[in-house]
């Protein structure tokens, strides 16, 4: 599928789109089981990190920091209490990233299929557009946990700004189970703020004024069904609610940045990959 004049126009007008049905129910199911096996395979003692959106509290540990070119399972916040956990495994973990789509087959072939080229390429935005990060993220029913309002370019950056992102709705994205809210037209005004490795590469740190304050009645609540994407621009700002619901709201996310030279990818970023692991083109 190849967008359409009026789909990029809004797109660029609105710093989001929302394209209905575009993944084969199939696909999706068979990306999802592959991850339920991952975490049943997942030994808790070697997950050591808590995924949490409080720049106070955000983590920054070795285990986060080497991720970039690995596959990592993050713990929600609730899910533990003095290092022991409070909930069964198959809902504890808050996300899986950041190398799924370069590390595991099964998400190798969702995530360089024909359809995600077809929609990257046709939006106009990248010549040669780089796969940076994949996360499964799981928004498990009654524990999944906030993510604080923001924009992706603040965690990968290039200059100038080129990053964007493919959100995929693996289960229905709804209001009661804390769909994405985004605020139109934000990415025009850019990012503020950035989130670096410190000087001596054991941590990070903002960098910059925090966005806002925002008045949440700006932002719009981007609902969808299974099989639905959305495209996201680095600079638009968004967020979601928590899961109070009894509903999973599982979803798979890719970031893709400039690769044709034009744009720097900061060797200060905090997502670094190896050089036995570079970024792939699309």
């Amino acid at each position: 599928m190849k967008l359409t004049q009026n789909q990029i126009k809004q797109y660029k007008e609105d710093g989001y789109l929302i394209i209905n049905n575009l993944i084969d129910h199939n696909d999706i199911d068979q990306v999802v089981n592959e991850m339920k096996s991952l975490v049943e395979k997942e030994d808790l003692k070697e997950t050591i990190s808590v995924f949490t959106t409080n720049d106070q509290e955000r983590k920054s540990d070795k285990y986060f920091l080497e991720s970039g070119d690995k596959i990592r399972f993050f713990f929600e916040p609730g899910a533990l209490k003095d290092g022991k956990l409070q909930v069964p495994k198959e809902v504890c973990f808050n996300k899986c990233g950041h190398a799924l789509h370069d590390l595991n087959p099964v998400f190798e072939k969702f995530s360089y299929q024909q359809k995600i080229k077809d929609v990257i390429y046709s939006l106009g935005v990248l010549n040669k557009p780089l796969s940076v990060q994949s996360m499964f993220i799981f928004k498990n029913p009654k524990i999944g946990g906030e993510v604080g309002i923001h924009n992706d370019s603040t965690f990968l950056h290039t200059t100038p700004l080129t990053t964007h992102a493919i959100w995929f709705a693996f289960e229905d994205a709804t209001t009661s189970n804390g769909c994405l809210r985004a605020m139109p037209g934000s990415h025009k005004n850019g990012i503020t703020r950035r989130f670096i490795r410190n000087k001596t590469n054991d941590g990070c740190i903002f960098e910059g004024e925090k966005e806002g304050p925002f008045d949440l009645k700006d932002f719009v609540a981007l609902e969808c069904k299974k099989g639905s994407i959305i495209l996201l621009d680095g600079s638009t700002i968004h967020y979601s609610e928590p899961n109070t619901s009894q509903q999973s709201r599982y979803a798979y996310t890719l970031h893709f940045i400039e690769g044709d030279g034009s744009a720097v990818y900061e060797a200060d970023n905090w997502l670094q990959r190896s050089k036995e692991l570079p970024f792939r083109v699309l």
